[in-house]
């Protein structure tokens, strides 16, 4: 069954080797060249693996180039493996492969189609999600099933916690389906449609962080864009700090009746900053100001750009 397989990111990376390591016959690899890396905060580069198990690799910047679908039609895939790749996937691509184009998705669809899913997972609070393989279609994140495992969010849980586990559930998922596919047995469910919900995209102003909203829906936001994403930001004395990382306080040391302005900071008697929210304060763990100082008690966050 011969494989093309195409990503960019560190997910794609992961599962590439999964496949390469459970025998997959990878002709070729596509994936974006370095100079257009800053479109992913988790872009990867996936030379050295294709190179360590000697499989070409090309570097393309649109799958609808006329040249990109030339390409793949000339590697006569029976199966295009589409793994961390944010563009829609042209029909002239879905047609050439016998076995169809396969994606992922890490919701439990049909919920939760667009993008984003693992950031609004953290940002809504959810307690569960899921990781699913499906045959793409024209449609986004409407093809039917491959393959679909859900997983627990625990509170202490965060966006690099979370891709980790996706990256696990996938190599588990690429051992079940990869002989699947190679034998012709593999399933194909379709999605109930009138289930479907969506997730609009983010953008760098939904990472900003409003200190008069709740502390859990603070700490939510943090959690969401931890790393590898670019984290949730503020702004002090006009300009940007970096939030990676929170806690939540003891519902007994985060009273909100002192008549703190929102955003005001504090430094805790044991040495952490703490942050008035809407109804009381957070904890900040990791941050990053622009020129590496600490931010000072009685300082004031959320201040613009």
């Amino acid at each position: 069954m011969r494989i093309v397989f195409i990503g960019a990111v560190d997910f794609s990376q992961h599962a590439l080797r999964c496949v390469l390591e459970d025998g997959g016959d990878v002709v070729a690899v596509l994936t974006l060249p370095p100079d257009r890396a800053h479109v992913h905060s988790d872009f990867a580069d996936l030379k050295p693996l294709a190179a360590e198990y000697g499989v070409p690799l090309h570097h393309v910047r649109k799958t609808n180039d006329p040249a990109t679908i030339e390409l793949i039609r000339s590697l006569a895939p029976d199966v295009i493996f589409i793994f961390g790749w944010s563009q829609l996937v042209p029909p002239e691509v879905l047609s050439i492969p016998r076995l169809g184009c396969i994606g992922t998705h890490p919701t439990l669809l049909p919920k939760n189609r667009g993008r984003h899913p693992l950031i609004w997972a953290l940002v809504e609070g959810l307690e569960e999600s899921g990781l699913t393989f499906l045959y793409l279609d024209e449609g986004a994140d409407s093809g039917d099933l491959l393959w679909q495992r859900p997983f627990k969010i625990t509170l202490e849980d965060d966006a690099g916690s979370l891709y980790e586990r996706i990256k696990n559930l996938a190599c588990e998922a690429i051992h079940e389906f990869l002989p699947q596919l190679e034998q012709d047995t593999a399933p194909r469910v379709p999605q109930d449609h009138a289930q479907a919900t969506y997730r609009r995209k983010r953008t760098e102003q939904d990472g900003e962080i409003d200190w008069s909203i709740s502390t859990r829906a603070t700490y939510d936001l943090i959690r969401a864009l931890s790393r590898p994403y670019p984290g949730a930001h503020t702004y002090w004395n006009g300009s940007k700090v970096t939030v990676w990382r929170a806690a939540l306080l003891d519902p007994a040391l985060s009273s909100g009746s002192d008549g703190a302005s929102l955003g005001t900071v504090e430094h805790a008697p044991d040495g952490t900053l703490r942050v008035r929210t809407g109804d009381g304060y957070l904890t900040l763990v990791d941050y990053e100001t622009a020129n590496g100082s600490r931010i000072p008690s009685g300082a004031r966050l959320g201040d613009g750009a």
